[in-house]
């Protein structure tokens, strides 16, 4: 009887290590490697035309092999429906957009999780229709990226700066003022550079960003049929996978932390029907970052995907007038009469 247990011991303890390791495997192998998704045929209408939506945009490789767009106004726009409705907007609010073509300022536009650049075109639309120029990434992992690995801002953190000083030499700008722009985990990335405090950034906004890579990574273990009952046991293994491959865990990507950091002016967007990051984990964002030149935004009836598009119009120009108030004017957004919803 002994032996028998003895044996069933070893042989669960086997089994048990057997699906440790192979679910840290296959999870880090998950999370470090998105999939790629193609160009979308919104992708492609604006590329093919992009002055009728007041744009010019110029493909190139920027640091580190990163595929980049250069997206600025075009001086003579088409139909630009999305650029005029935010021109309109801004005026509504007291603030002068300039001339089309004009640009006074540069925003990094870093996308979400499984995304890639051209995503964020049509958010473009709306910034440089403001008076801004943006650079648009492939963030590692991503898109055309040649690296295969995304780290959530291990590594991404230093490429945003990269991009602003190659940019500005190569094309001939100044490289101030410069802002952060992130939706999920570009707005967590977005966070961690502006924590840096290294004088690269003028303003950082972010939409949907994860407090903690742990909360995201453990929601996903449960949205998984086969491995929602083991589900803290499936996110450790990732979490040990991911350290084994890459030298941190989830646990250690923090933009949270990065808030506390934080000394030019922030914009936190969060939808407060968000099943997959918490409304609680924007405010948790919001609450860390120091003084009062912050703003929140809760956006009602926003899940995780949706929250630009719920938010409308309003919001897009929300932003744009927090990005010229901030890189522009006296900076105090909290003064400029923006307030949450």
């Amino acid at each position: 009887m002994i032996k028998f247990i003895r044996r069933a011991a070893i042989t669960s303890t086997l089994l048990l290590l057997v699906a440790f390791g192979g679910l840290a495997v296959w999870g880090s192998d998950r999370l470090l490697h998105p999939n790629r998704r193609p160009l979308q045929d919104y992708h492609r209408e604006i590329l093919s035309q992009p002055s009728e939506f007041g744009l010019r945009v110029q493909p190139y490789t920027g640091p580190s092999g990163t595929p980049c767009l250069l997206v600025t106004p075009s001086p003579d726009p088409g139909t630009a429906n999305k650029g005029r409705i935010v021109r309109e907007e801004l005026m509504k609010r007291g603030v002068t957009p300039g001339r089309w073509g004009d640009t006074r300022g540069t925003i990094v536009l870093l996308h979400g999780y499984c995304g890639r650049k051209e995503d964020n075109l049509p958010i473009a639309e709306r910034f440089c229709a403001a008076g801004f120029r943006c650079i648009l990434p492939d963030l590692p992992g991503h898109g055309d990226n040649p690296s295969p690995t995304a780290t959530f801002g291990k590594h991404e953190t230093a490429l945003a700066g990269d991009l602003v000083a190659d940019a500005a030499q190569r094309f001939s700008f100044p490289a101030a003022p410069a802002a952060l722009f992130g939706i999920s985990q570009g707005g967590a990335i977005a966070l961690q550079a502006a924590g840096k405090c290294d004088g690269h950034w003028s303003a950082v906004a972010t939409v949907a960003a994860f407090s903690s890579l742990s909360q995201p990574v453990e929601r996903a273990a449960t949205a998984i049929p086969k491995l929602a009952v083991i589900a803290p046991f499936a996110s450790e293994a990732c979490s040990c996978g991911v350290y084994f491959r890459e030298g941190f865990t989830p646990a250690d990507i923090r933009p949270v932390d990065a808030a506390t950091r934080i000394t030019i002016p922030a914009f936190i967007v969060h939808g407060d029907q968000d099943t997959f990051i918490p409304i609680s984990a924007g405010r948790a964002i919001y609450d860390a970052i120091p003084g009062n030149r912050k703003t929140f935004r809760e956006v009602r009836g926003g899940g995780h995907g949706n929250v630009l598009s719920t938010g409308s119009h309003a919001l897009y120009a929300d932003l744009c007038r927090f990005y010229i108030t901030s890189m522009l004017g006296d900076g105090k957004t909290s003064r400029a009469g923006i307030k949450g919803r």
